[in-house]
């Protein structure tokens, strides 16, 4: 049985799922930690298509989400 997948997605396509709420923060999740020169940064390497790292999702329909 496989417990997760690795799945590559475009910044653009996981931005329009949180803009179509089809996405979200769950409440599980801890506050937002990161000072501005951080985002600054992680935007700076959005923009000129470095890799970031991952992002862990799961689908969940009984989590309660943030929205």
């Amino acid at each position: 049985m496989q417990k997760y997948s690795v799945n590559q997605h475009l910044i653009e396509t996981l931005l329009a799922w949180v803009n179509s709420e089809e996405i979200a923060i769950p409440e599980i999740q801890r506050p937002f930690v990161w000072n501005s020169s951080k985002v600054r940064d992680l935007m700076d390497s959005l923009y000129k298509g470095y890799p970031i790292g991952y992002v862990i999702a799961w689908r969940n329909p009984n989590v309660k989400l943030k929205i």
